[in-house]
C-alpha cells in the first residue's frame, strides 16, 4: 500500500509539474474543448504527450524510488542497481528478445482470437470498445513526421516505462510479493499478472503476462534490474521504430496491427531457440551467481 501510495503522489506532483511547463512553453496553447466528448480525432496530442510522460515519470520512477529511500538504507541494493553487469547477460537478454518476437506475436494472434460464453456478450463488447479506444489513442501518438516526434514517442513509450515499470513492478512489486509468499516464482507471476492486467488492454493480456513473467524471471536470476529494463526497452522501442519505418514508407499503422510478420514454422524455431537460450541464460547466472531469494 505504501508503495502505491508513493506511486500516486509521484504521479500527482510530476502530472502538476509537467503540465504547468507545457502551458509555458506550448506555442499553439491549449484548447480544453478538444478533450470535451472524449473525442480521440480532437485531442490536442502535445497535452497528452506531457500527461503520460509526466505522469508515468512521476508514478513509476519517482514515487518507487522515493518508496525505497524512505524504507531502505540502501535503495540501489533493494531494486538491484549496484550489482555489476556482465556483458554476456547483456548480449542473451537481447537475443532473447530478438528471437522471442515470433513466439510472442503468435500468443498474441491466440488472445486476440479470445471469445466470452453468450452470459459474458455484455463484458465482452466493453473490453472490445475499451481495447478499440486505447488501440486508437495509441496510433494517434505514434503518428510521426521526423526525428523529433520518433524521440519523443522513444522517450514516452520506451525509455520511461522500461525504466519505471521494472522499479515499479519487478523492482518493488514483486520484492515484496517475495517477502510474502516466499517463492520467487510466486512473486514473479503474481507481478506479472497484476502488471498486464493494469495496462487494461484484454485483447494483449497474455503476451503481456508472458513478458513481465519473462522480466521477473531476469531480474531474479541475473541480479540486476538492468538486464530487466534493456528487455523491456527493447521490446517497447521495437514498436515503435517499426511504426515510424511503417509510416516513412507510406504505409498505414493499421498494417502494423493487422499483418502477421511469421508463419507457423517460424513460430516452433522461436520457442526452440527462446528456450535455449533462457537455458543459457539460466545456466551463465548460476556459474557467478545464486538467484534472489526473499528472507
Amino acid at each position: 500500500m505504501f508503495l502505491i501510495i508513493m506511486a500516486i503522489v509521484g504521479a500527482i506532483v510530476f502530472t502538476a509539474v509537467g503540465l504547468v511547463i507545457y502551458f509555458l512553453t506550448s506555442s499553439s496553447g491549449f484548447d480544453i474543448s478538444k478533450l470535451a466528448g472524449g473525442n480521440i480525432a480532437n485531442m490536442d496530442i502535445g497535452f497528452i504527450q506531457a500527461l503520460q510522460i509526466s505522469s508515468s515519470f512521476g508514478m513509476f520512477i519517482a514515487g518507487p524510488i522515493a518508496f525505497a529511500y524512505i524504507i531502505e538504507r540502501k535503495p540501489a541494493q533493494y531494486f538491484y542497481f549496484d550489482n555489476p553487469l556482465r556483458g554476456i547477460l547483456l548480449l542473451l537478454v537481447f537475443a532473447i528478445m530478438l528471437f522471442s518476437s515470433p513466439l510472442f506475436e503468435w500468443v498474441t494472434v491466440i488472445n486476440q482470437k479470445m471469445s466470452l460464453p453468450d452470459s459474458l456478450k455484455s463484458l465482452e463488447i466493453w473490453m472490445k470498445k475499451s481495447e478499440l479506444e486505447a488501440a486508437m489513442l495509441t496510433k494517434k501518438l505514434l503518428v510521426m513526421k521526423d526525428y523529433g516526434d520518433l524521440a519523443i514517442n522513444i522517450l514516452m513509450v520506451a525509455i520511461i516505462p522500461a525504466i519505471g515499470e521494472e522499479l515499479f513492478f519487478r523492482g518493488g512489486m514483486q520484492n515484496i510479493f517475495g517477502q510474502w509468499f516466499k517463492n520467487h516464482h510466486v512473486a514473479i507471476w503474481v507481478t506479472a499478472i497484476i502488471f498486464s492486467s493494469i495496462h487494461m488492454q484484454f485483447y494483449g493480456f497474455l503476451p503481456r503476462m508472458f513478458l513481465g513473467a519473462l522480466f521477473g524471471y531476469v531480474l531474479v536470476y541475473g541480479r540486476s534490474i538492468w538486464l530487466a529494463i534493456l528487455g523491456h526497452f527493447l521490446n517497447n522501442g521495437t514498436a515503435v521504430v517499426m511504426a515510424y519505418v511503417y509510416q516513412k514508407q507510406g504505409k498505414s499503422l493499421d498494417n502494423l496491427d493487422n499483418e502477421t510478420s511469421f508463419n507457423n514454422y517460424s513460430y516452433l524455431i522461436s520457442a526452440i531457440i527462446t528456450l535455449i537460450l533462457l537455458i543459457i541464460f539460466f545456466k551463465k547466472t548460476k556459474d557467478k551467481t545464486i538467484k534472489i531469494t526473499y528472507d
